[in-house]
């Protein structure tokens, strides 16, 4: 079984900006938000692991709302 490489994007994109978020509070706050580097993390790993594994020619910008729209596409 093989996972779609559209569906992993959309996944660590969204990862990536709620740790972003998490990690802008946390430094408006004056603390170190260790979850959100760890999501952060995460999502930025899964992305480099579909540009280097999964996406033939690499990942690219305009790859990213293509995956968007391919998965609400298959969930519509």
């Amino acid at each position: 079984m093989q996972i779609d490489p559209d569906i992993v994007i959309v996944l660590a994109t969204l990862v990536s900006m709620l740790a972003l978020s998490s990690l802008v509070a946390g430094w408006v706050d004056g603390r170190l938000s260790r979850r959100g580097l760890l999501s952060l993390g995460i999502g930025l790993g899964l992305l480099g692991w579909v540009h280097l594994a999964l996406r033939e020619g690499g990942l690219t910008l305009r790859s990213i709302p293509d995956a968007f729209i391919h998965v609400v596409a298959m969930v519509l």
